[in-house]
């Protein structure tokens, strides 16, 4: 209900609007709690209680609006670790994964794990699109998991329709005969390519580029790519986020993903912001006209660099945000198991990889860190981490700077010593508490050994050490589901039930920070979002169950609502628990999930198969990252003819 007065002979500007809400956690330490807060066009002016709104309604026009007054309000949910980019690929597809996602519309995309299972799931999605001379593409595939797929079972599943099958890890596919013919791939073209496994239909690393080279026109049409990234942009919303980091801009091509988000992103109903970081090893290896791309030890002409991501920078818009900040990156992917371990290692003796040689990051860290650049780093590993440390405390020496609130990005294993360093140089981490979740166990047997494998992502170790510590998804990585998140880096959960490694986990307070005021932090935007505060933008996030009273195991019960963005209100149809939501699997697909009325048990998941596959003794092993990925995507879309054109297949 909206109550309307209007003062006599109004004369201050603005109309005040009064949001009454169950209660208001406004994550700001000098008013905890509230239950009404004012806002005036974007911003807020008042919060506390309708009396405190008192003096602010004095000579306005005053909307009281009542439509949340059961419900609970927080600060806009801020995940600032996702890459639209490849949100605007995939989730088109048809999704069919070891673990359920969350999909367009709120429903469902049950998970797939046993090979039964993903044999059903695949037949209902192929019968369920009638157009056979279309493209069927499913993302989600693991062979561990769902058992053999290849050119000769597709053939028979598929013997007049083009398929795809797209690898969990973004860096393989399988495709049938239909579709080999379609894209023009002959043996004579892949000429024995060591990544082609032309009999079989399997493209993976560098071989994949030979498919994606064909079929990247047709995810990049509008229809598809702009349709990817609605979608995208509605899961988001889904998952009560307001605002949204994308750590990797301009790593395909900043003019095509600009235009994309004017289209997509900047449209008066859409309740979001996209805050870009930009790539700096491709805006400086554009700016020369050099792959994007290059070999871990091949330095880019940073300073060029820079000249270019400055003029880019004042290309922003009200949704559509650019940071001073830039991205680089240090070791490789937490799901291979390539990032780089000091002693003891790997238990099978394989080695991780550079991203960025040392000598290459610092060069980096140098040039953007003189400018006054913030910077965010893709790190993993310990070895990793020494590398990031040697090279912001190279800059300090040399330049000091305070409240430089450089950033660690996923930080899946480094040591309580090195934490205790970062806090010495005044560095911050944005971690992905999922790895817990999805990576613990298996790690405990291949890999690293249960000690190190319960300990990755040591977020109560950062905070202990006054780190500011925030969670991402690192989409398509992990669900954009912040409450999922905050359950993940609370608990300490992995698959398997355990909970492991107990000091390590974050309070209910301190989970919730890392989904607001200290995500916003980590994008320097915190004077603006992240808090219920007057002065600050009109963004909540609309929940329908407290978080404080069920407490951090059910925190992925809790039901999102919707959101308001600059004052404006966007409720979902119907309320939304998290994908790990007791009983959320079952849920039939279409349909989203509703909390129960009564408070459920937590099924075993003791039962389940491991879905860990171990990194082979190679360097082309499954590499899981989507940040890995799309600069290996970046670097061949920047070559010369990389892009094949074949006749477009029909439009969806």
């Amino acid at each position: 209900m909206n109550t309307t007065t209007s003062a006599q002979n109004a004369s201050r500007p603005g109309t005040l609007r009064i949001f009454t809400a169950r209660r208001i956690h406004t994550m700001d330490e000098s008013l905890p709690l509230a239950t009404a807060v004012g806002v005036i066009d974007d911003r807020i002016v008042a919060v506390g209680d309708m009396a405190s709104m008192t003096p602010w309604r004095e000579g306005r026009d005053v909307v009281v609006d009542e439509r949340l007054k059961d419900r609970i309000l927080l600060p806009g949910f801020v995940d600032n670790h996702v890459h639209p980019f490849l949100g605007g690929l995939m989730t088109p597809t048809e999704i069919i994964a070891p673990e359920a996602w969350r999909m367009e519309g709120g429903r469902i995309a049950p998970a797939a794990n046993s090979p039964e299972r993903y044999r059903e799931l695949l037949t209902e999605r192929l019968a369920a699109r009638t157009d056979k001379t279309d493209w069927f593409i499913s993302f989600g595939y693991q062979p561990s998991e769902h058992g053999r797929w290849t050119r000769a079972e597709l053939d028979v599943l598929c013997p007049d329709r083009p398929v795809v099958l797209w690898h969990r890890s973004f860096h393989e596919s399988y495709l049938n005969s239909v579709a080999i013919d379609k894209l023009g791939i002959t043996e004579a073209l892949v000429n024995g390519h060591p990544q082609i496994d032309f009999a079989s239909g399997h493209f993976f690393e560098t071989g994949n580029k030979v498919m994606m080279a064909r079929l990247l026109p047709y995810l990049l049409r509008p229809d598809w790519y702009h349709r990817g990234l609605n979608i995208t942009a509605g899961l988001m919303h889904q998952g009560g986020i307001t605002t949204a980091g994308d750590m990797l801009f301009g790593s395909a091509d900043p003019e095509f993903e600009l235009a994309a988000l004017a289209a997509c992103i900047e449209q008066p109903q859409r309740p979001l912001r996209i805050v870009n970081i930009l790539e700096a090893r491709g805006f400086s290896n554009r700016a020369v006209g050099r792959k994007v791309t290059g070999p871990p030890d091949e330095c880019p002409p940073f300073a060029e660099g820079l000249k270019a991501i400055e003029v880019m920078r004042t290309r922003g818009s009200r949704r559509v945000v650019f940071s001073k900040a830039i991205k680089l990156y240090a070791d490789g992917a937490m799901f291979s198991q390539l990032m780089q371990m000091n002693p003891p290692g790997y238990i099978d003796g394989h080695h991780g990889e550079w991203l960025m040689a040392p000598p290459v990051l610092a060069k980096g860290v140098e040039v953007f860190w003189d400018a006054g650049y913030q910077i965010h780093v893709h790190v993993n590993g310990d070895a990793g981490m020494d590398s990031v440390l040697a090279a912001l405390s190279s800059a300090q020496e040399r330049k000091p700077r305070f409240d430089h609130r450089f950033m660690m990005h996923h930080v899946g294993f480094h040591t309580n010593a090195q934490s205790l360093r970062m806090a010495a140089l005044g560095a911050h981490a944005s971690v992905n508490p999922y790895f817990i979740h999805a990576l613990a166990d298996g790690y405990a047997k291949l890999g690293l050994g249960q000690e190190r494998a319960d300990q990755i992502v040591r977020a109560g170790s950062l905070v202990r050490n006054g780190l500011r510590v925030s969670l991402h998804s690192d989409f398509m990585m992990a669900p954009m589901e912040p409450l999922m998140l905050a359950w993940c880096a609370a608990t300490r959960t992995t698959k398997s039930g355990r909970q492991v490694a107990p000091s390590e986990r974050l309070t209910l307070e301190q989970a919730l920070r890392g989904i607001t005021i200290d995500a916003a932090f980590g994008l320097n935007m915190d004077h603006e979002i992240g808090s219920i505060v007057a002065g600050k933008k009109a963004d909540f996030t609309i929940l329908e169950d407290d978080p404080f009273e069920l407490g951090v195991e059910r925190l992925k019960d809790v039901r999102v609502a919707g959101t308001v963005f600059e004052g404006e209100v966007h409720l979902l149809p119907v309320p939304l628990a998290s994908t790990l939501a007791a009983g959320a699997e079952s849920v039939p697909a279409g349909l989203p999930f509703q909390m129960p009325t009564r408070a459920p048990s937590r099924p075993s998941l003791r039962t389940r198969r491991s879905r860990y596959r171990p990194a082979p003794n190679t360097c082309c092993g499954p590499d899981g990252d989507p940040c890995v990925f799309l600069r290996q995507l970046s670097g061949w879309m920047q070559e010369p003819g990389f892009l094949h054109s074949t006749e477009p297949p029909k439009r969806h």
